[in-house]
């Protein structure tokens, strides 16, 4: 990740979010964009500000899990740097797709501020693992409630194959994670079938794509490092494992405590919608069925579902994905001529506001040369950490192979010789 990647992952994102919006804000005032003054018109400020300490809140509940699990292995680790360092994930996470910029960023901060790499490693994959089962016990309800029929999505959005994209994607995570904390072996058994799987498949489509002048670099860069990805996975098996007896040995309220977080993390932001709706002078209620519970609470579970669209979206901030899927999964308390200014509103505060603070730190009191040489010397690390990996792999291979037979002088070999 460089100064160039991020500016790049901005303009996407703004470039994409400007398009959508120019796009809702035709359809939905006729081509009229008077019409648009309406949705201002009954304007609440207060309840806004609420949305938007609930938003921050979401940096400050995320910050406070990896201080509450890095002081475990690091108790110099101070709040501040902590919650720094989640406000600097989320806004790498905006810029970079399919978040890939989000963990070295953030451990690029937290090794700024005194901790060794192997400790933040340790952190993240931990703290991935609270993400993970709260995504996986979010879906299980929202999954029961559909099936019971107490949980209707309005629109085309295919709910049901989100959930159990999202439940293949993270259920696989978690019992990687699982096995990797009882028992290693086991786990690293399932990560070699599946590479053996899937490496031969994916050296062919990259062979293929060495044939097309735009694509070829990339192809044969990834040809050239195949391997590392299993080396990775391998290596983080045994972090968590050697973490896992860490924590269980004397981190288990730490490890509780990120967990309780995690919740307050998501529901924090799940929450602005809620009050974002206040702040527009709309109605709470639903005009149709959507689930059970106060408005509060459908709305939250609403935006649980959605949770699953951001993280999921190929693109840098889920440009077009958040908007496109928040007016279909909204629609129920938002109509025309409110669509436009809830989702310009939400997008601000539930998106763009944490992210803006992580990006104030980046560019003024960091510096992105600072955190571009931060995140290279992580990157460094692990390839050093996946090398030794792939040379430990391979010394137990060179090892069972029988040297060939020594040669006695008084052999009929020897003698012919």
């Amino acid at each position: 990740m460089s100064r160039r990647s991020i500016v790049r992952g901005i303009q996407i994102i703004v470039g994409i979010t400007l398009l959508t919006f120019g796009y809702l804000t035709y359809s939905s005032s006729g081509g009229d964009p008077r019409t648009l003054s309406v949705g201002f018109a009954h304007i609440q400020p207060l309840w806004l500000l609420v949305a938007a300490v609930l938003a921050l809140q979401e940096g400050v509940c995320g910050g406070l899990r990896i201080w509450s699990l890095g002081r475990v292995l690091h108790p110099e680790l101070k709040v501040r740097t902590a919650i720094i360092s989640e406000f600097v994930l989320m806004f790498t996470a905006g810029v970079t797709p399919g978040q890939i910029g989000a963990a070295p960023a953030q451990i690029a901060v937290l090794m700024n501020g005194g901790m060794r790499f192997a400790d933040v490693a340790t952190v993240e994959i931990l703290v991935a693992s609270c993400t993970i089962s709260f995504f996986l016990l979010s879906a299980l309800g929202i999954f029961v409630l559909r099936t019971m029929g107490l949980f209707v999505v309005h629109g085309t959005l295919q709910a049901d194959v989100l959930l159990g994209l999202g439940v293949v994607v993270f259920g696989v995570a978690l019992l990687l994670f699982a096995l990797s904390a009882a028992y290693p072996p086991l786990a690293k058994g399932l990560v070699r079938a599946a590479a053996a799987v899937a490496s031969p498949i994916w050296r062919a489509i990259l062979r293929v794509l060495t044939r097309f002048d735009r694509t070829r670099a990339w192809a044969e860069r990834s040809l050239a490092k195949q391997g590392e990805l299993r080396a990775r996975t391998l290596l983080t098996v045994d972090e968590f494992h050697n973490g896992f007896r860490v924590f269980m040995k004397r981190g288990k309220k730490a490890f509780l405590a990120a967990f309780l977080l995690t919740f307050g993390f998501f529901c924090s932001r799940f929450a602005v919608a809620y009050f974002i709706l206040l702040g527009l002078g709309l109605s709470t209620t639903p005009t149709e069925m959507v689930t059970i519970g106060p408005p509060l609470v459908q709305i939250v579970l609403v935006q649980a579902l959605l949770n699953f669209v951001l993280y999921l979206a190929p693109v840098p901030g889920a440009g077009g994905f958040a908007e496109g899927s928040s007016r279909v999964l909204m629609a129920p308390w938002v109509r025309a001529p409110f669509e436009v200014p809830y989702l310009l509103v939400w997008r601000v505060l539930a998106q763009f506001l944490c992210m803006f603070v992580g990006g104030i730190y980046v560019f003024r009191y960091l510096g992105a040369d600072v955190l571009e040489s931060r995140v290279k010397q992580v990157e460094a690390e692990k390839r050093a950490n996946e090398e030794q990996a792939l040379a430990s792999q391979r010394e137990p291979a060179a090892s069972n192979t029988a040297p060939p037979p020594a040669v006695s002088p008084d052999s009929p070999r020897a003698k012919t010789a």
